[in-house]
């Protein structure tokens, strides 16, 4: 396991508000059928009472929402692997990615990626979205009820 940067963009926490993820994680590979193993740590703000995670890879040519889990309930400290098109994770939900798909989806296209996770503390229990839900949808959601956000980096050259 490979620690990332993470950064607090609101409130001050007593221990840093991290994620982390496998730098030689399998399901980083183009057609993985499994999802990234993700821990969390730290301490959320008061007022936590749920998490999300939003999965980006950005390219020289696009930015894209590869995965996406939200209404993560308090106490979750990991996403284990699963199937990559599981709806239900860890007590939370997925929903549906930039590909369109539900779930998770690896990168594929040749070249430079840098994946970025975002791990939020939200103020509500569920963003009383359906597993599923649009990337848009719940991106809006997450901005409304976000405490806290801590961002992780990691560079995945694909070829």
């Amino acid at each position: 396991m490979v620690a990332l940067l993470a950064l607090s963009t609101a409130q001050a926490a007593p221990a840093p508000f991290a994620v982390a993820l496998s730098a030689g994680d399998t399901a980083l590979k183009c057609g993985a059928a499994t999802t990234p193993v993700l821990k969390f740590s730290g301490t959320p703000p008061s007022g936590t009472k749920s998490y999300a995670i939003i999965f980006w890879d950005q390219s020289s040519s696009a930015l894209s929402g590869r995965w996406l889990v939200f209404d993560l309930p308090l106490g979750t400290t990991q996403l284990k692997a699963a199937s990559a098109s599981m709806l239900s994770v860890a007590g939370g939900k997925a929903a549906t990615n930039e590909a369109n798909q539900a779930g998770y989806t690896a990168v594929c296209a040749k070249g430079r990626h840098d994946l970025y996770i975002d791990y939020y503390a939200l103020d509500v229990a569920s963003l009383n979205l359906p597993a599923g839900a649009p990337l848009q949808t719940l991106h809006s959601a997450i901005k409304r009820h976000k405490l806290q956000e801590a961002k992780a980096h990691l560079v995945w050259p694909v070829k």
